[in-house]
Parts: structure tokens; sequence; C-alpha cells
């Protein structure tokens, strides 16, 4: 399944639903094997597609912020208040945290002064 980009697959009459992302901070990320954190926030590259969500996996022990791709989404319940992921909790544990990961962040770029 390619990246939700959070359009829930279930389709009304007007076609597909979307969400705000402020709404789905919180949302409880499921995976294979069980519950292992919540939504904390999201990364969006130039184009604002949304490539990762930011984890928050402190509810458990060693707990941290991890990155999850939005290709391992699997489906979003609006009314539970859930994002099911195709990975195990043990996956999820040992992803990259956004300190970590092969990635530029626009927000920890120097800035750019035009004289």
């Amino acid at each position: 399944m390619t990246a939700l980009s959070f359009v829930a697959r279930r389709h009304y009459r007007e076609g597909p639903m979307l969400h705000k992302t402020s709404y789905m901070r919180g949302f409880h990320i499921l995976a294979t094997d069980g519950e292992i954190g919540h939504v904390d926030d999201f990364l969006v590259n130039e184009s604002w597609t949304v490539q990762y969500l930011v984890v928050d996996t402190s509810n458990w022990l060693g707990g941290k912020s991890v990155l999850i791709s939005t290709s391992k989404l699997d489906a979003v319940s609006s009314p539970d208040k859930e994002i099911r992921v195709q990975m195990s909790r043990s996956e999820i544990e040992h992803s990259p945290s956004v300190a970590t990961a092969n990635i530029e962040l626009i927000e920890t770029l120097p800035p750019i002064v035009i004289i």
C-alpha cells in the first residue's frame, strides 16, 4: 500500500475523508503486535507531502520519539483515534529518532541573511 497522505481509505459520497494533522496528534499507534505510542508530530517535504510520523513511545520503558515512514501505515481509524502500522513494536522501538535520522530539518539549518 502506498503512503496514506493522511487520507482515510474510507470513501463517502463526496470522496476521501481528509484529516487535520492537529486532530490526529495523539492518535494511538498500533503495531502488528500491540500498541506502542502516539502521534506527536508530522514531517512534511517541500511538496507538502507527509513523509514521517513523529511517534512518542515514552509511555514504554526506554521510550523516545521515533520516525515512522508513511509507507508503513496500514489504516487510520478516526472514531477510535488509532493508526495501524505494518511494523512490530520492536521495529518501531529501533526506528531512528528525529535527532539521529538521516534527514535535514529546515528548522535546524542556519538562517540565511540577504543583504
